[in-house]
């Protein structure tokens, strides 16, 4: 199965996850953190239906709901093989179809959570791997969780150190976080990180400018936990270039 297009693995995902499974799904990783139990249920279903039909498409949606499962998680040692699990169960999806897209994106999602949990040289051995997963996922569906590979990377490129330390590039870094914006203009977590890269950059005025579309951005409810870490830093780069 690993040779069929991505076209072709997602017409066949429709087989396994007709459109009300997938809102289900989808429905349970947002609400993760107001409703961890229609989470965990989520859970337990599909991992009923992974066992059932031995699908790399339901597999690759279990890993996506095990990372959403490890983000609510408030105990670091229970988190860690919550995200270790996430991608031991990618891998699984991945050793049927290798082109998987939700399975190499919710691997190097769960790989850069575990890195944040770790030492540095821990956190710096996962840095290629993860890079070349979200290149791979840009390949095959750059706009996948609203263009996700590329405001991981961008955040990486801007974030890490530069070679031969690691793979840090402001230069790669504004390639793709404008080309998440161009994808997805009202996109606050791409316009945080883009914000602060442009703030470092000495764009000060540019980088206010999108700080308050964030602070302005109505956000509701059940989405305030995923996205306050982006409003706190659209706060603070307001704070700082505003002044």
């Amino acid at each position: 199965m690993g040779g069929i297009t991505h076209a072709g693995f997602a017409r066949a995902a429709s087989e396994y996850l007709p459109d009300t499974y997938q809102q289900k799904i989808d429905r349970a990783v947002q609400r993760n953190a107001i409703d961890r139990s229609a989470l965990l249920a989520t859970i337990a279903w599909i991992k009923q239906l992974a066992q059932t039909t031995q699908a790399p498409e339901v597999i690759a949606e279990l890993a996506r709901l095990q990372c959403a499962n490890a983000e609510v998680e408030n105990e670091r040692n229970k988190r860690i093989e919550l995200y270790k699990s996430c991608m031991d169960i990618a891998d699984r999806a991945l050793a049927i179809h290798s082109n998987a897209v939700v399975a190499l994106y919710w691997k190097a999602v769960a790989m850069g959570k575990l890195s944040e949990e770790s030492g540095i040289l821990n956190a710096l051995r996962f840095m290629r791997p993860m890079e070349k997963l979200f290149l791979r996922v840009i390949e095959l569906d750059e706009q996948y969780d609203q263009a996700g590979a590329h405001k991981a990377l961008g955040r990486m490129y801007h974030k890490l150190p530069r070679f031969p330390i690691s793979i840090g590039n402001k230069e790669k870094s504004l390639f793709h976080l404008k080309r998440a914006l161009r994808l997805f203009p009202n996109d606050i977590i791409a316009r945080a990180f883009y914000a602060e890269l442009l703030f470092e950059l000495g764009n000060k005025q540019e980088a206010y400018r999108h700080a308050r579309y964030i602070l302005d951005f109505p956000v509701e409810t059940e989405n305030s936990f995923r996205y306050r870490r982006f409003i706190d830093i659209a706060r603070h780069l307001s704070e700082k270039a505003g002044a």
